[in-house]
């Protein structure tokens, strides 16, 4: 009798294991519902890649994820499919934004359709992003945004990256994706081509509390000399990017 109830145990166990393994598991790229979106959203996903992203930073169910200068949305609506309706997905754009952005958040956002995303207008000097909330951030090619100031636009990295940091779990992770910049030239083309140095931003967030997990290269050009700005026509939405994932000290 003790034999049978052992092995009844042992099983149960298993499968209570494998059940709490596939609700957190993180996502596979080939699992990720892409349809039912946007026209616009859908001519993006080959250059973007977003099941490959997205498998790559871990972003599991129920997990509480930070898109940080997410623009329109297009990775906060995904996130959303991703991390399901106990998850929470935080949409954050400053006012600088709203110009490019507006119209395709008001499309997006309408009559409450992303149920577990909450649309964050905050500017740098608060963020409102609270503390220790976040499993993961997305910040997808913006970080060379915070490099330089221009008229209405002052989003620095001095004071927006303490706040990311603190508004993460601990062990929590921050998925960086931009546009490539020649090497060796740090922000030397943060603005005038929007494009920044994989080695500066390895060595900047690594002296700001995070560390670098891993790299990928699913979004590498190899055709991109890295010498043209990101918006002339034969680069649009094809640059090479690089992708890191770094997680809190």
């Amino acid at each position: 009798m003790k034999t049978i109830q052992s092995k009844f145990t042992a099983k149960f166990s298993a499968l209570a294991t494998l059940s709490l393994f596939a609700f957190s598991a993180p996502l596979l790229a080939c699992s990720l519902d892409l349809s039912g979106r946007s026209d616009n959203d859908i001519q993006q996903d080959s250059g973007r890649k977003p099941a490959q992203v997205i498998e790559f930073s871990g972003v599991k169910k129920g997990d509480t994820v930070l898109d940080l200068l997410a623009g329109g949305g297009y990775y906060s609506e995904l996130l959303s499919r991703v991390v399901g309706e106990k998850g929470e997905v935080t949409l954050q754009i400053p006012k600088a934004y709203l110009k490019y952005a507006e119209k395709a958040l008001k499309v997006r956002l309408a009559d409450d359709r992303l149920k577990n995303v909450n649309y964050l207008l905050s500017e740098a000097e608060d963020l409102k992003l609270g503390e220790n909330k976040y499993d993961s951030a997305f910040l997808v090619l913006g970080f060379h945004d915070m490099f330089f100031q221009d008229d209405g636009w002052n989003f620095t990295a001095d004071v927006v990256m303490p706040q990311l940091l603190k508004s993460l779990k601990p062990g929590g992770k921050l998925l960086v994706i931009d546009h490539a910049a020649a090497e060796n030239s740090g922000i030397r083309d943060v603005k005038s081509l929007h494009r920044i140095d994989s080695a500066f931003v390895k060595a900047d967030l690594e002296k700001r509390g995070f560390k670098l997990v891993k790299t990928s290269k699913i979004l590498t050009n190899n055709a991109d000399d890295h010498s043209k700005l990101v918006f002339v026509p034969e680069l649009r939405r094809k640059t090479d990017r690089f992708v890191m994932l770094f997680e809190k000290i």
